[in-house]
């Protein structure tokens, strides 16, 4: 399917689900995010990618965990659903991402934590909805590097607010390392390849006695190390990665 196609996919898509998040949201927002996982099997099969994802620990679905992840390209969104298929998640997203049409409407009203990194009130007001979302058993998905990073599998310096989230949470957090996202979708491109893309979810890093900068260096170092092994050969497919 050309890129195209694919991108007039995603839009048809997005605009029939998102209404239908947005009014399931409103009741209960764990049935929400279920259309969200749908969103991504869909739009991982119209672009034909897909997704390997391999866990070096167990997970418990019933634990609330800070998800941290390298951040190149937007297909990194969908490749980190569709890697955590039991996990309910909630997103810290920019403000800006709220002004896309039909998409920014649904994740402003789906439970995530936006974030207006110019007002500090608002920023700690969004904290304590994440702190709210932990409570009953929620994670939380942060891209700590704030914006998506150069593609050379390099980082870009990390910001402090979901470390701060950990510590005062004393939630562990737990790393991810994407590679291969960039094949498919290039930072400064449109055109979406098919192709797959590899996840592998770190083991919980205990955040008790650390405090955010001390863990801000200890998760850097963990996902340096795990960006080179993410593509082991013995990954396995997880059941929501799309097609090829």
């Amino acid at each position: 399917m050309s890129s195209v196609l694919k991108v007039i996919g995603i839009g048809i898509n997005t605009v029939l689900l998102a209404p239908m998040v947005v009014a399931v949201a409103a009741f209960d927002e764990d049935r929400a995010y279920g259309l969200c996982r749908l969103w991504v099997r869909i739009n991982l099969l119209l672009c034909g990618i897909r997704v390997r994802a391999r866990r070096e620990a167990a997970l418990d679905p019933r634990t609330p965990y800070v998800f941290m992840s390298n951040h190149a390209t937007h297909v990194d969104v969908l490749a980190v659903v569709a890697a955590l298929p039991d996990i309910q998640l909630r997103w810290v997203a920019k403000r800006e991402l709220t002004r896309v049409p039909v998409f920014g409407w649904a994740l402003r009203n789906a439970g995530n934590i936006i974030v207006d990194r110019s007002n500090h009130e608002q920023a700690m007001r969004s904290l304590r909805a994440a702190r709210r979302q932990m409570a009953r058993g929620v994670s939380v998905m942060i891209f700590p590097e704030g914006t998506r990073g150069p593609g050379d599998g390099a980082m870009l310096p990390f910001k402090r607010g979901g470390f701060v989230l950990a510590e005062e949470t004393q939630v562990p957090i737990v790393p991810i390392a994407i590679t291969g996202s960039t094949a498919v979708l290039a930072r400064r491109d449109w055109r979406i390849r098919g192709g797959e893309i590899d996840v592998l979810v770190g083991a919980p890093i205990a955040v008790a006695g650390a405090d955010h900068d001390s863990l801000m260096r200890r998760v850097r170092d963990r996902l340096d190390t795990m960006l080179g092994t993410a593509r082991a050969p013995e990954s396995v497919p997880m059941r929501m990665a799309g097609a090829r």
